[in-house]
């Protein structure tokens, strides 16, 4: 474990307690304010959670607290990179935090359940800003866990601020109190007092990323809930590294000894650097909705307006998704390889007529030349003719007579020529060589002896349309596939989707059980607090569901769970 992962490990319960707090209307003090207005990334919550979001989150709270923090301890304990103090440091922070399971008992150690938090970037240095119910109680609680280590941690002073920090010769890992807000932040060993007052917020930016109202946009934009927007800014980041650092950013990267002239020093290669993040500028992310019993949390990677219409003229909607998705699991995914290898020609095609200049980028050039021999062959079919593969697992549930699972499945595949497909099994299977099938949806038994008895396998079935072969196994399978053939794609090219039901958590806890009994004695108290947290997990979460689609703006990615009571 590098310097980076231990400073982490460190700080992760207090940026547990920040992350889970309820924000309030920011105003003038909000930690939004202290982020400069260009920083290149930011995440903020803008408005409160409503009450049945935190109420919810109390609920679940209780229950998987304590588990939460056992394997938290295991964890740190099983870590041979940490040190002996180290090790001593978060057992005592988790010593606090154990048995605080609700928001009034973690008041007592600062918490505030309707804190506003900011992570933002001053420079390129990373900031987290949270607010504390009392900063009294948090300094308490500061105070018993070097008790319990037997020493005091680490603290420096600048200005009138005092701070405490871990940390080596080289980096620090800093916490600070100010006023009555938490401010974590990264500094290099030997930084200015400039530079740490610029980091921990003691000089406010003069233009400020609340009254830029840049999240706020991102919100109106994409219909985001108030509850927590944020982006990175890969145009920003091109822009800074190819230009040598100013004023604050001057101040941040000789404190932290970064680099004082441009990273990108070749004028050909920050021009095309800038030009190749113009095609894929930000990345914005936040809640859609936050309300039980649905949360929907949405990433969109942004593209230019062309290279969003080119992609959505290249990608389809996977086979269903237009469709509510069903069973255990259920993914999806599109597949029109021609679309997708003609798009892929035009891009290396443009390449190839203007090749980077960049020697950076002479392995880009490189890769779009082999790739564009590669796929300058013709896909035969049937390969050229699909469209989709749906796979939909109703039931795979353990036996103890055997270790063939008790399974009913069925599989969707999408193609422009499904009699070809039909072909091509005949041709590699003699035995399906008397096979007979129409394309009217309609289930027809595989031959016996086809599948060995020896693999227990329940029935095949196979059906087959103009536009698709569907195959199911297991008791009733069969009858499902003419709704199968039916559930449409999505309006919207969604090329990928994966949904889960929460009864998977259970059912993986079933095969965990069986995975314990066989774990030696020393993994056993780790992997047995994973099987609790299954078990938990199936009564929190009803379903989970991933989509990816091509959009005007570009790529999305959408994730929405349907919680339990």
């Amino acid at each position: 474990m590098n310097k980076v992962c231990r400073l982490a490990l460190l700080a992760l319960p207090v940026a547990i307690l920040a992350a889970c707090a309820k924000p309030p209307q920011p105003g003038n003090d909000a930690p939004l304010a202290y982020a400069p207005a260009d920083t290149p990334y930011a995440y903020a919550n803008l408005e409160p959670q409503p009450k049945a979001m935190v109420d919810w989150s109390s609920r679940q709270m209780q229950t998987v607290w304590p588990l939460f923090i056992d394997m938290y301890s295991h964890l740190a304990n099983d870590t041979s990179k940490l040190d002996g103090r180290s090790k001593k440091i978060i057992a005592a922070v988790l010593d606090e935090l154990r048995g605080r399971d609700t928001a009034d008992k973690l008041r007592e150690i600062g918490y505030k359940s309707d804190a506003r938090i900011a992570i933002y970037g001053v420079g390129l240095i990373p900031v987290l800003r949270a607010e504390l119910s009392d900063p009294a109680a948090f300094k308490g609680m500061i105070a018993r866990v070097e008790s319990k280590v037997g020493e005091q941690i680490a603290t420096g002073k600048t200005g009138e601020q005092e701070y405490w920090y871990f940390g080596d010769k080289d980096a620090q890992l800093v916490i600070a109190v100010q006023g009555a807000q938490l401010v974590v932040t990264l500094w290099a060993t030997d930084a200015t007092d400039d530079a740490k007052q610029l980091l921990l917020g003691m000089k406010k930016p003069e233009k400020n990323l609340l009254d830029a109202g840049t999240l706020q946009a991102i919100q109106k934009k994409y219909n985001f809930s108030p509850y927590g927007e944020g982006y990175i800014d890969f145009a920003a980041l091109a822009k800074r590294l190819s230009s040598a650092p100013t004023g604050a950013d001057l101040d941040i990267a000789k404190a932290m000894k970064l680099p004082t002239t441009a990273a990108i020093d070749n004028p050909v290669c920050a021009a095309e650097t800038q030009a190749l993040v113009q095609k894929f500028p930000r990345a914005v992310f936040g809640a859609e909705a936050m309300t039980p019993p649905q949360i929907k949390i949405v990433a969109q990677l942004e593209t230019e307006s062309a290279l969003a219409q080119a992609l959505m003229a290249a990608f389809t909607a996977a086979p269903g998704t237009g469709a509510a998705a069903e069973g255990l699991v259920d993914i999806s995914i599109a597949t029109p390889l021609l679309k997708l290898k003609d798009y892929w020609l035009k891009q290396a095609d443009a390449v190839a007529a203007k090749p980077f200049a960049c020697p950076d980028f002479a392995e880009l050039n490189e890769m779009f030349a082999k790739s564009k021999a590669k796929l300058s062959t013709t896909i035969p079919p049937p390969f050229s003719d699909l469209t989709g593969v749906r796979l939909t697992l109703d039931k795979l549930d353990p036996r103890k007579d055997s270790k063939v699972p008790d399974m009913a499945a069925r599989l969707l595949v999408g193609s422009n020529n499904p009699l070809a497909v039909i072909g091509m099994a005949q041709m590699g299977v003699p035995q399906l060589k008397d096979f007979q099938i129409k394309p009217d949806g309609k289930p027809v038994a595989l031959p016996d002896g086809l599948i060995p008895a020896s693999a227990q396998v329940p029935p095949v079935f196979v059906a087959m349309t103009d536009k698709a072969i569907a195959i199911s196994s297991g008791a009733g399978e069969d009858a499902k596939l003419g709704s199968y053939f039916a559930a449409a794609p999505s309006a919207t090219p969604v090329f990928f989707r994966m949904y889960f039901s929460g009864a998977l958590y259970g059912l993986l806890g079933k095969y965990s059980d069986t995975l314990l009994a066989s774990m030696p004695a020393d993994q056993k108290d780790t992997f047995g607090d994973q099987t609790k947290l299954f078990a938990m997990y199936e009564k929190m979460i009803r379903s989970g569901e991933f989509t990816f689609e091509i959009n005007a703006n570009g790529v999305g990615m959408r994730e929405t769970i349907e919680l339990g009571d």
